[in-house]
């Protein structure tokens, strides 16, 4: 039994001999349908282009509620316990940008500290934010008045257990915020070895633990001057049970930064130590 033709394909011509006028009748007849595509096309591509306003929208509206104030609020400095609070007479280091870390505010002569209130930095640690979204808080945390940001860099073996991120985490923020000052803290095996790829990805500051370059057998002198010739500023950190000896106030002279740490390295969320603050 032969099959029904289509039924598209009957009365499109009194021919049945397959000629040219059936061919011609059977493209009249699907021409219908283009109109009905392209329409289609049209309200889909205008639905695209209508969420994207809205998108754009959103993220105007966001830019302008997280726009940079004129000046970072002020702590309330009698929130601070008075041990604290007489420790904390800092001033920016003279030379450095406003993201550098703060020295004592002492007189030149070596007498008694001023009590002039200092113009203290604020550098918020991004292991505090959402690791999923860290460019989002970076930006908020810039809108809102930090000075800089402070990226600590864990290898899961200087600190067993304690790993973070490198150099390609710095590069990404860096991408996003162009303007930035990155405080990278180096809590790793061997932190000499980081720091072309830190000043490649966009790091402004390194900071290495005296801890890890003694272990390591590196001079923290060389160091300091290898992170120089990248264009890197360089700090030097050490732990709470590092005691300021001669030989680290001869190394002081060759860092930009020297970061005196009040909880052992390595996890977040540790008590302060106030016995570290006459250090």
């Amino acid at each position: 039994m032969v099959p029904r033709p289509p039924a598209f394909a009957t009365s499109e011509s009194s021919t049945s001999d397959g000629s040219a006028c059936g061919r011609r009748a059977l493209r009249r007849r699907r021409l219908p349908a283009l109109p009905l595509l392209f329409g289609c096309f049209l309200a889909v591509l205008g639905l695209l282009q209508s969420r994207s306003r809205r998108v754009q929208e959103e993220r105007e509206g966001e830019g302008e509620r997280l726009s940079l104030p004129e000046s970072p609020e002020a702590f309330p400095a009698e929130v601070l316990p008075e041990a604290v609070a007489s420790a904390l007479l800092l001033r920016p280091r003279d030379g450095l940008p406003s993201a550098a870390a703060l020295v004592p505010f002492a007189s030149d002569d070596g007498s008694e500290p001023s009590r002039q209130v200092p113009a203290a930095r604020v550098g918020p640690s991004v292991l505090a934010g959402d690791l999923a979204n860290l460019a989002g808080d970076a930006r908020r945390l810039l809108r809102a008045g930090a000075d800089f940001l402070h990226l600590d860099v864990f290898d899961g073996h200087w600190i067993p257990g304690a790993f973070t991120f490198g150099p390609m985490v710095v590069k990404a923020l860096r991408a996003h915020e162009p303007r930035a000052f990155l405080d990278v803290h180096l809590c790793v095996t061997s932190p000499e070895r980081y720091l072309e790829d830190l000043a490649q990805a966009g790091a402004s500051r390194v900071t290495l633990h005296l801890e890890a370059l003694d272990e390591g057998r590196v001079d923290p002198r060389a160091a300091a001057e290898r992170a120089h010739g990248l264009g890197l500023q360089v700090g030097l950190a050490l732990a709470p049970a590092t005691q300021v000896s001669p030989r680290v106030l001869e190394l002081a002279a060759h860092f930009d930064v020297i970061l005196v740490m009040t909880v052992p390295p390595g996890f977040g969320g540790q008590a302060f130590m106030p016995e570290v603050l006459p250090k």
